[in-house]
């Protein structure tokens, strides 16, 4: 996914931007451990209502978990020399995940709707978005476009990440014990900003960087 041109390095990484990446490394496995390990015990408890769709999930778990994992190498080595022989290989396991669970994120969107039209609505989008914007990175990366691919790698992350953004939003923002919003309607609230307001946030970023 991410070959370099002949004569052109990875620059070095931002003071910042490393930190960063270990913060959200932490994040993701704390959400993988959290979030997605028991649905690889494979049993009816371990699925409950999504049981009847473990086909889809599993295969929509196993490449958001892989894409989550991946993904934060993949930005890093991007960046640093260090990592860039293993960026392309990184980068082909990234898309490949990406596209696995995307496509069974559409079929399970619309199989098992747990939250009505809205909420079929909301992940259709999402899944979209994460297709979509990895599909420019590796585009960009193909017609040698470094500064494109990165961008378009940074807003397919922003995505990938949006899964553990709505888990937070749900689980650690009780809107029905704080505002007396039921958990369905702040499900479905929610799947939009968690990744059309951080998508937003990083353009406006390059917008104002002059990128």
């Amino acid at each position: 996914m991410a070959t370099t041109t002949p004569g052109v390095s990875a620059p070095a990484s931002g003071s910042l931007k490393k930190p960063v990446l270990i913060v959200v490394g932490g994040i993701a496995l704390y959400f993988a451990y959290r979030y997605t390990f028991h649905y690889f015990r494979w049993t009816e408890e371990s699925y409950g209502y999504y049981w009847a769709f473990r086909l889809p999930l599993i295969f929509h778990v196993s490449g958001g978990l892989i894409a989550l994992l991946v993904g934060v190498f993949q930005l890093w080595s991007g960046t640093n020399a260090q990592g860039m022989a293993a960026h392309p290989l990184s980068g082909r396991v990234y898309v490949a995940a990406v596209l696995l669970g995307s496509l069974a994120s559409m079929i399970l969107a619309v199989q098992s709707a747990a939250y009505g039209f809205a909420w079929v609505v909301g992940l259709l989008c999402l899944a979209a978005a994460w297709f979509a914007t990895t599909a420019m990175a590796l585009l960009c990366i193909r017609s040698r476009n470094i500064q494109a691919h990165r961008q378009w790698m940074t807003r397919s992350y922003i995505v990938t990440f949006a899964f553990v953004l709505f888990r937070i939003s749900t689980d650690y923002l009780p809107a029905e014990a704080w505002w007396g919003i039921p958990a369905d309607q702040m499900a479905v609230a929610m799947i939009w900003p968690v990744w059309v307001v951080p998508l937003l946030t990083y353009d406006l970023y390059l917008q104002h960087r002059g990128a």
